[in-house]
């Protein structure tokens, strides 16, 4: 299953693309794409139909914002296929064991969800960016700088 989804990959990385990026760039491109896309999908969901654009009350005077709720709801799903993606697709000769490869990259998520929940808040609060909308950008924010850390920390030593 790993080959034949890596292939399909490598199917379009074509000859242009060659001339201007790696195939490991290529595919760190290639799964972070899908991923922003099921991300993206998953937080449209969360935010419009489970939430209803309506705060979430939990008790205790805790009330989240459906925004940060949806957030809530597209983080275990982007976290989940994003290092399945990136360890199988991208990364795939990291001679670090699994269990290093899986706490580094919940540390890179870690600090990617504190980016992401301030950028959130500043996008649609004060901004006034809907959220899918501020959703999408602050995820290709993010993901520009995940590709250094993915490479030099969590999958280090990939070829």
């Amino acid at each position: 299953m790993i080959d034949f989804l890596t292939g399909l990959v490598d199917c379009f990385y074509v000859a242009p693309l060659r001339k201007v990026l790696s195939r490991r760039t290529f595919r760190y491109l290639a799964c972070g794409g899908i991923n922003w896309v099921v991300s993206t999908a998953v937080y449209w969901v969360a935010f419009n139909v489970l939430f209803a654009k309506s705060n979430l009350d939990l008790g205790w005077s805790i009330v989240v914002s459906p925004y940060i709720a949806a957030l809530g709801v597209s983080l275990p799903v982007s976290f989940a296929l994003g290092f399945w993606m990136q360890k199988n697709i991208s990364f795939r000769s990291s001679p670090l064991r699994d269990g290093v490869q899986l706490w580094r990259y919940f540390l890179a998520a870690l600090v990617a969800l504190v980016i992401t929940y301030g950028l959130e808040k500043l996008f649609v609060e004060v901004w006034h960016i809907y959220p899918t909308v501020a959703f999408m950008v602050i995820y290709l924010i993010t993901a520009a700088t995940g590709f250094v850390i993915q490479k030099y920390f969590t999958f280090r030593g990939s070829e």
